[in-house]
């Protein structure tokens, strides 16, 4: 080797840019850059060499219970609980809940390891009312306060009588103690106790300006404008607080454990103030604030069931929890596209009106099931105490019954009668639950994408279900957020359990969404299919990569295209070492070519002592492979 050096190099040398394969002009055969130096590579020992290795992907998930029972590198996604109700639009992250889905219409999800179809709905009364109709129940009586006039019903199906509650329209009802009470546009407050009474005054002079009343722990309440007053028996009231904001207006009011908690506000700062009993019972102290609602989120209902205040905003539902103070933390909010305005507490459920509520249904080719509502209607939520998501108060949560043939209006009552809900949608009707199940109803489990965005290949999915009626179950998928296509269309019946595996012919994906489309029984409208497990199965497509085995020479003296460089052999050992240590991603270069590659392991092989001093010459074999 000749020592000559006739000329330097200053920079690195990289001879074409950018991800994949790229032209590089200068280097010839037997030379190779890496991370931008170019070295001369050993051909005669025929060391060098490139070959494909495949590309795997793995799960990036702890939770491995479903890999075991499968055959190598084939994955398998499965839901078999829905009890945590809808709002998580992905099933597959780390902090995803099992028994959580995405959204639903028509669908009951509150049995643990199963769903079905809700009850559906019809009209009780109607009304042509847009602005308050109240509902209470009163001595075994439903009763419907509309306009000025009560409406007692024994059941669903018998009115009992229709009572005048003084002459003018009722604005509020206080319906917790006995008897009913109703404040009329006028400011007077009128009471009734049965279906055969006459409604005579409770009070007899007028509030005039009051908005609300409401009977908690024993006292009236009523909001006269800014001021906060107790309504005594006798004819008199108490002035139990004065808000310094004279736009102040108090709207709602409910008992918790430790004080009575009041719902009001200004503009678009809303806040809850609690009042308790003073210790010797003479009365009310003054009104201090309990909680903040975040500014530019409107109040419209405060009620409390069980130890817990549920307060209905313009934003949906937020949960609080009393302290021993009773002052109240506040829950994240359970989103609503409209205010919720009533609330009501049975068993381990607290329902909520939902004024508008989306089918959200996109129709598939030829589509059987398509018997969903076009556009939003009224109906109402439901919450589940037993089980909490993503903060300690926040509950399940999903929609609930609804009224199909009606349009988006406002849910203004809600209350339990018989043991069913009946609800009230402003200027259509009064509505309750009936025994037959909705036509039709679907649900969405969320994105899921095996904890890796890599490509996938479907392999089968498959359902079980309770053997009983003889409805249908439809699996619509989505991948990677196309439409939904129909994969199956299954009918399910009192002697199968399961469907057989529906072959989804490998169809690549990164993400994919299932819906569940299910009609009730055509023979029993009582009954519709009830699912229990879904699961699908899929395998990770393999991408193909490239090795190298590199023998780069590391001498005193290279020659790069007919010019010699001196190098310092143990230098560029330790550059390219340091390569291998640091777990450095760099660029490739050979044969016109460039690659991203990492080094994954060495050989070196020297030769001779260098004739500077600068440790060994000789050939170090570096092992580089692609990133893909």
């Amino acid at each position: 080797m000749s020592t000559q050096i006739t000329q330097t190099f200053d920079e690195p040398y990289f001879g074409g840019g950018g991800d994949g394969a790229s032209a590089i002009p200068n280097i010839g055969g037997s030379l190779v850059a890496i991370n931008g130096r170019i070295y001369p590579i050993d051909t005669a020992s025929n060391r060098y060499s490139q070959r494909s290795i495949d590309v795997l992907q793995q799960r990036n998930t702890a939770d491995n219970r479903d890999l075991l029972l499968l055959p190598q590198n084939i994955w398998r996604q499965q839901s078999y609980a829905w009890h945590s109700g809808a709002g998580q639009s992905n099933l597959d992250r780390d902090d995803a809940i099992d028994s959580r889905y995405e959204d639903s219409f028509g669908i009951d999800p509150w049995t643990k390891w199963r769903f079905g179809l809700l009850n559906d709905t019809t009209q009780l009364q109607s009304i042509t009312n847009s602005d308050g109709v109240f509902l209470t129940d009163h001595d075994g009586y439903l009763v419907v306060v509309n306009e000025n006039m009560t409406y007692w019903y024994q059941d669903y199906q018998t009115l009992t009588a229709s009572v005048t509650l003084g002459p003018d329209t009722i604005i509020d009802i206080a319906d917790r103690g006995s008897p009913i009470l109703g404040l009329n546009e006028n400011g007077y407050i009128y009471q009734i106790d049965s279906p055969s009474g006459t409604a005579t005054q409770y009070y007899n002079s007028a509030l005039t300006g009051a908005n609300m009343i409401a009977w908690e722990k024993d006292y009236l309440l009523c909001g006269q404008a800014n001021v906060l007053k107790w309504v005594k028996t006798g004819n008199q009231t108490s002035t139990v607080y004065t808000h310094p904001d004279t736009n102040f207006r108090w709207i709602s009011a409910a008992e918790g454990p430790q004080a009575i908690y009041l719902l009001g506000g200004v503009g678009d700062k809303w806040i809850v103030h609690k009042v308790t009993i003073k210790d010797d019972g003479s009365g009310l102290n003054p009104a201090i604030v309990a909680a903040e609602l975040p500014d530019g989120e409107i109040g419209y209902k405060i009620e409390s069931y069980l130890g817990f205040v549920f307060i209905g905003t313009d934003k949906g539902v937020r949960m609080a929890q009393p302290d021993a103070n009773g002052d109240l933390t506040l829950g994240a909010i359970i989103p609503t596209t409209e205010p919720v305005r009533c609330f009501e507490g049975q068993d381990r459920f607290v329902w909520y009106g939902v004024s508008s509520m989306d089918p959200a249904y996109v129709p598939v080719n030829n589509d059987q099931a398509n018997v969903f509502p076009t556009s939003p209607v009224p109906g109402l939520g439901r919450m589940d105490l037993t089980t909490f998501t993503t903060t300690a108060l926040t509950p399940a949560y999903a929609n609930d019954i609804s009224v199909w043939d009606e349009s988006a209006a406002a849910v203004t009552a809600v209350k339990t009668f018989l043991n069913k809900r009946v609800f009230t949608v402003s200027g259509a009707g009064v509505y309750y639950e009936i025994d037959d199940k909705v036509p039709a109803g679907w649900l969405t489990q969320g994105i899921m994408s095996f904890s890796v965005e890599d490509l996938k290949a479907a392999l089968y999915m498959q359902i079980k279900w309770v053997p009983d009626c003889a409805g249908r179950l439809l699996l619509d998928l989505s991948f990677d957020s196309a439409a939904y296509g129909r994969y199956a269309r299954l009918n399910v019946s009192g002697s199968n359990i399961r469907s057989d595996n529906i072959n989804l012919y490998g169809t690549k994906f990164s993400r994919v969404n299932v819906r569940y489309v299910m009609t009730r029984c055509p023979l029993d409208n009582t009954k519709g299919p009830i699912p229990t497990r879904w699961e699908l199965r899929a395998f990770p497509v393999k991408g193909k990569a490239s090795r190298w085995d590199v023998p780069v020479i590391l001498a005193d003296d290279v020659d790069i295209n007919g010019i010699v460089e001196a190098r310092n052999p143990l230098a560029d050992k330790n550059q390219l070492l340091s390569l291998i240590q640091n777990g450095t991603v760099f660029q490739y270069q050979e044969s016109g070519q460039s690659y991203q590659v990492l080094a994954r392991d060495f050989i070196w092989q020297p030769e001779r002592l260098s004739t500077t001093g600068n440790g060994w010459q000789g050939t170090f074999l570096i092992v580089l492979e692609e990133v893909m």
